[in-house]
Parts: structure tokens; sequence; C-alpha cells
């Protein structure tokens, strides 16, 4: 009885997970479209850089005070006021720090990639960095005290604000590039007023022992998500650089689709990592283990679906969601979906890596992946264009997952393939009774 309840727990946990990260992507899948539609491929592609140089730098300020926030409030719950403050307040000083710096870094990063158009956007950097570090730090305190469904109704909130406020845009004529950001920025205000007033989560005075627990902590996760991001983003970068913004619209748009096949990676490692904390501060290793497995059995079971209907549908997407310029995507998504299949086994073996307080190992082998990467791109790109870089980047990741997978040995009595085939046959068993 307790089992299957916990069971039930985990399953509307993980809905409610994917529903509220379903609802931020939306919005951003809706302005997706309406990019592809409305702006011409070289201002895609230049927004499309914009917004990977966003990703990075937030990876950052994601990365120093997510997980390790997410961990201390499990291991001390007697402290959340405090660590909450702690956490605001490593959150916004480094949004203003990552904004000042954008704004005097515009010219030299527009001059890096030849695209004056970047100024501009660059210096209004800060409105993507409070938008995105706003809801985010709502989202991770929803998380380490399991109030999924609320992170759920935040998202969802954000979602109706931001469309309703686009559509009006869009409507009245007065659509660009301005107009996208200030509406990211005010359709935050609806989600923080409602958690003010309907949910209100204690905070106290920021204390400088959790300040510098939670930055000892983060700084390998921070630099493990900044090179993840840069693995993930050094094909967008290196095409910038080598070829045309025509070619950069081309491998965003099938980026793009990757990304949201790729969604239930990202909504269920914030409810996988509390799991695998939880098991690991109990010194439960054989709970862990099957953790494990479990995981990436369930994300395969989410993940494959997706692959297999990008793959056979790809062309009627392309024209579904924007036109026949885009047609040369095809090939790409094709590639880029092989990497997918892949990816669970890689996520959970860095989630795992951080439960058990070993982010400095996950540190490193993102740094041998990123050498990999960038090392495949330079030589892959020149040569064969878009296609090149889509190779560059599956290959690399199927090469760095392979090695994670069997370095995890190393530090945890698990063995990866035994564990999703041990999840598989419990699961196969529990469906035929």
């Amino acid at each position: 009885m307790i089992k299957s309840l916990k069971n039930s727990a985990m399953f509307s946990n993980s809905l409610y997970s994917i529903a509220g990260q379903a609802s931020f992507l939306v919005s951003n899948f809706l302005l997706f479209i309406v990019l592809l539609k409305e702006f011409p491929q070289e201002a895609v592609g230049v927004w499309a850089l914009f917004i990977t140089v966003i990703s990075i730098v937030d990876s950052m300020r994601q990365g120093l005070i997510q997980n390790g926030l997410t961990r201390l409030l499990i291991q001390k719950a007697d402290e959340e006021a405090q660590q909450a403050g702690s956490g605001l307040t490593i959150n916004f000083y480094v949004i203003i720090l990552s904004a000042i710096l954008l704004y005097f870094g515009a010219g030299l990063l527009a001059n890096l990639w030849e695209a004056p158009a970047l100024i501009e956007l660059f210096k209004q950097s800060w409105k993507p960095l409070v938008s995105l570090g706003t809801i985010q730090m709502m989202n991770i305190l929803c998380f380490a005290k399991n109030k999924f469904k609320l992170y759920a109704r935040l998202n969802l909130i954000y979602m109706v604000t931001f469309l309703t406020i686009m559509v009006t845009v869009w409507y009245t004529g007065n659509l660009s590039f301005n107009a996208i950001l200030n509406g990211q920025l005010l359709a935050v205000i609806s989600p923080v007023l409602y958690m003010l007033f309907k949910h209100p989560i204690a905070i106290a005075m920021p204390q400088l022992a959790i300040i510098k627990e939670l930055l000892g902590f983060g700084k390998y996760i921070a630099g493990t998500n900044l090179l993840s991001l840069l693995f993930n983003k050094a094909d967008v970068l290196m095409i910038a650089y080598f070829l045309d913004p025509i070619s950069l619209a081309l491998f965003h748009f099938a980026s793009r689709i990757i990304q949201y096949i790729e969604l239930p990676l990202t909504a269920l490692s914030q409810v996988i990592y509390p799991r695998l904390a939880a098991s690991y501060h109990a010194n439960d290793v054989s709970q862990l283990k099957k953790e494990y497995g479990r995981s990436i059995l369930t994300l395969l079971a989410l993940i494959i679906p997706g692959v297999m209907v990008i793959d056979i549908f790809n062309t009627y997407i392309i024209n579904i969601l924007s036109s026949a310029d885009y047609l040369a995507s095809s090939q790409l998504i094709i590639i880029l979906s092989i990497g997918c299949l892949f990816k669970p086994w890689g996520r959970v073996f860095g989630l795992t890596l951080d439960a058990i307080g070993k982010p400095k190992v996950n540190f490193k082998m993102l740094a041998f992946s990123l050498l990999v990467n960038i090392t495949m791109n330079a030589w892959l790109i020149p040569q064969y264009g878009v296609v090149g870089a889509a190779v560059a980047t599956t290959s690399s990741i199927i090469i760095t997952i392979l090695l994670g997978q069997i370095r995890i040995k190393k530090y945890l009595d698990i063995s990866p393939l035994s564990e999703v085939f041990n999840s598989f046959k419990i699961k196969t068993l529990i469906a035929t009774k």
C-alpha cells in the first residue's frame, strides 16, 4: 500500500512537472513560430545567436543555486527561510553582474560574429535574464518543497500572460525583438504576484555561511552547466563563425524541434534529482540503483515515440511550422534525433553525480565532451556545412555518454544496463499481472 502511494505521488509529480515545463515551452514554441513566419531568415539567425548567449549565461546562474539549494532544503528543512533568502541573493546578484557584462561587451560580441544587430539586443539582455531568473527561482523553491502542482500553475500563468501580450502586440502591428523582450519581462509579474499572495514561501535575511555553502557546491555545477550549454551550443556558435545567418537559421530550426522532443528530459530531471539525492542521503544504495535504472527507462519511454514521429513526419512538421525555405532542416532533424536516444543515459548520469556530491567529476566529464565537440565541429563544419555540425554534435553526444556509463561504476556499484533491464523486467511483470 505504501509503495503504491509512493508510485502514485511520483506519477502525479511527474505529470505536474511535465505540465509546468510544457507551459513554459509552449509560450517559447509559439514565439518560435511567430519568428519563422514574421521575420526573415537572417533575423531569425541573429535571434538564435542572441538566445544562445543568454542561455549560456543563464545556465551558470542556475547552476550556482538550483541543485545546491534543493539539496540543502532536503537536508536542513528547519533553515528553509534563511536558505531561500541566501539563494535569492545569489540569484539576483549574478543577474545584475551578467547584464552589466553583456551591456558593455555588446560591441565586442557583435564584431566577433559580424552581426551589428546583436548590439541592441545585448544591451537589453537584462530583460530575459530577469525573466528567466525570477521564474526559475520560484520553480526551485516549488521543487524543493514538493509543490509540483504550484510549479505547474505558475508556469501556466506565465504562458497565458505572455501569449496575451504577444497577441496584443501582433494585432497592433508593433511586433519587434524589443516588444518580445518586454513581453517576456512583463509576463513574469503575474506568477510572482500569485505566489506572493496565494502560496507565500518563508524568506529570511541571507546568511553568509549558507551563501558560501551554496557557492562552494554550486561552482562546479555552474561550470558543468556552462560546459553542458557550450557542448549543446558549440555548433550554433561555430556555424555563426564559419557560415552565414541563413545556415544558422536552418540549424536553429532543427535544434528547436529536437529541444521540444527532449521536454521529458528537462521536466523529469526536476523530479528525478530530489529522489536520487534523498536515496543517497538515506544511505539506501539499493534504492539509489533502482532510481537510476527506473529514471533512464522512464525517460527513454517518453523520448522514443517523439523521435519516431519527427523522423517519419519531419517534412510535414517543417511545412506546418514554417515554409519551404526551411526544408533543408529535414536532414539535420534526423541526424540530431539520434543523439536524443542517448541523452537519457547522460542526464541521469550527471544528476546522480550531483546527488552523491561529486559535481567535480561531472564537470571534468563535460570538459572532455566539450573538447571533443569543438574539435569535431571545427573539422566538419568547413567541409560539410550545417550537416557537418549535426554529425559532429551527435557523434560527440554518443561518445561522451558511453564513456560516462562506464565511469559511473568507479563511484557507485551501478551497472547502468543491468539496472535499466531490471526496471524493464519489473514493469513488464507488473503490466502482465
